[in-house]
């Protein structure tokens, strides 16, 4: 089984240079036939050149983008270039160590029997590091407004951290995707969903990044409302 995972970066040169080879580290622990696929948008801080250097010693595809284009848009290009290169799991995390890269095994042993497979902050044994009580109640809040409007069972709505069989991915046709941004991790549950594929949440630790800033903004929250009033509208 070949996995793929797929990182979106800005301004994240500090934390790859470290990602990067501890993912190739587990990979090989593990007996996992895996690659990684980084989707830079033109970061000033070198980070696409850091990945380069790093493409010398392990199986990595960069994909430099020109300009900042939303880490949805990031990800339906690097899932597109995993489909390409024939993976048969693509996987998503963060790029800020936000997610342990030591979870990467438990994906890969939980998709074999599910199509969807999310890691939770927010069911039994899941947790969240190093986050204040305002972060907490506007996760949860988004969380639950995302559950409501779209009738989704699942706890963790947002949650960026995922595994996605190949046909999943062929099946909710990527192209159909609308969100840009954040919204985007809602919208690909309701696309499988309606396409019947089964979706499964384990127990995940968020750690809160250690370098760099978070890219989440007031306006990406608005933005995930409004994709979810959308999307209830349409009775999707």
């Amino acid at each position: 089984m070949k996995v793929s995972i797929v990182i979106p970066t800005y301004n994240e040169r500090e934390n790859i240079e470290k990602l990067l080879p501890e993912i190739f580290g587990i990979f090989d622990r593990g007996g996992i036939d895996g690659s990684v696929i980084v989707v830079d948008d033109n970061s000033p801080d070198g980070t696409a050149d850091a990945v380069e250097g790093l493409k010398r010693e392990f199986p990595i595809t960069l994909i430099r983008r020109q300009e900042k284009g939303g880490i949805g848009s990031a990800y339906i290009t690097g899932f597109g270039k995993a489909l390409e290169q024939g993976a048969d799991v693509i996987m998503e995390m963060d790029a800020d160590f936000s997610h342990s890269p030591e979870e990467i095994p438990n994906f890969v042993r939980e998709i074999e029997s599910s199509d969807v497979v999310i890691g939770s902050r927010y069911i039994k044994d899941g947790e969240i590091e190093n986050w204040n009580f305002i972060r907490r109640i506007i996760s949860k809040g988004g969380n639950l407004v995302a559950r409501i409007l779209l009738g989704l069972d699942v706890e963790d709505v947002t949650t960026g951290y995922r595994a996605y069989r190949r046909e999943t991915l062929e099946g909710i046709e990527l192209g159909s995707i609308e969100s840009n941004g954040y919204a985007f991790q809602a919208e690909m549950l309701v696309r499988a969903r309606e396409r019947g594929f089964s979706i499964k949440e384990m127990p995940i630790t968020f750690r809160d990044r250690v370098h760099g800033k978070s890219k989440l903004s007031r306006m990406e929250i608005i933005r995930f409302i409004v994709l979810c009033i959308n999307l209830r509208l349409r009775g999707l």
